[in-house]
């Protein structure tokens, strides 16, 4: 799915509408008015807070949907309030305007001949809904596992997905109680799967990309990370690699082959974004 490099721009973004899906979760759909060119599923974007020095850092920010047409380009954001940034870009009212610059980032590879799993732990799921609804117009088949901490976390949008969706939780407030990444490995047991995809917590991520290696399936994952610059610059986004050097998350991903990524030894947290 990777095509050639996309230079990214500097935009301003005007605010259509904001809706709250979970908990302290909120969708953001904002409006280029331009031709700019869209983001690929796992791509970001640095996304300007405004509102004073204390946001100065953008923050960057997974695609969770995009549509170019002749009015431009729309973007979609899964925003969790978590700090003095988030918090201020999920107050934002509609046509407030905001600076992005994007898109950044190597996104997912080719989709999968054969059936995939799809593996999200809270807002992780942001850049596997954007994947799944291009498999979804792909005619690929996947299915989709979700983990959540609770049921106030459960995010609406996997309603509009094609493929199916089950639903893991911390508590058992909803779905089956447990942790999607134990759930995982189950489901590929079950056969028939040619890749799997993961985006959530590191440990969960480290669990999901074992469990793949153990029965030799590919498996590609988005790894979060805290960027101040998007392009490589800073070197604050760097994590250690399987190979012996470090990985520059902004610009040789945020996405990877897991067996790129050399993971702490494997935990058991929660499916919230930061574990």
């Amino acid at each position: 799915m990777n095509e050639a490099a996309r230079v990214p721009v500097s935009s301003t973004a005007v605010l259509r509408r904001r809706d709250e899906v979970a908990r302290d979760m909120h969708v953001l759909t904002l409006k280029i008015e331009s031709q700019v060119l869209p983001p690929l599923p796992g791509q970001f974007y640095q996304v300007d807070c405004g509102g004073g020095r204390e946001h100065l850092l953008p923050r960057p920010i997974g695609a969770l949907d995009a549509h170019l047409d002749s009015a431009g380009l729309t973007l979609a954001f899964l925003v969790e309030s978590v700090g003095w940034g988030t918090a201020r870009l999920c107050s934002l009212e509609q046509g407030e305007s905001i600076g992005v610059f994007g898109p950044l980032g190597r996104g997912f590879g080719a989709l999968p001949e054969g059936r995939a799993l799809v593996v999200a732990g809270g807002a992780g799921f942001a850049p596997l809904h954007f994947l799944a609804t291009e498999m979804d117009k792909n005619s690929k088949e996947y299915d989709l596992l979700a983990g959540i901490a609770s049921k106030d976390k459960f995010i609406a949008g996997l309603s509009t997905l094609r493929g199916p969706v089950e639903v893991y939780s911390d508590d058992g407030s909803m779905g089956t109680r447990g942790l999607v990444c134990d759930a995982a490995g189950l489901w590929l047991d079950k056969g028939g799967f040619t890749k799997v995809y993961a985006c959530g917590p590191e440990p969960m991520m480290a669990v999901v990309a074992h469990a793949s290696e153990a029965r030799g399936i590919p498996c590609e994952v988005s790894l979060d990370s805290r960027m101040a610059c998007g392009i490589g610059a800073c070197r604050g986004c760097v994590k250690a690699g399987a190979g012996g050097h470090n990985l520059c998350v902004c610009t040789e991903g945020p996405v990877f082959d897991s067996r790129e990524v050399l993971w702490a030894e494997a935990g058991r947290q929660g499916e919230g974004r930061d574990g």
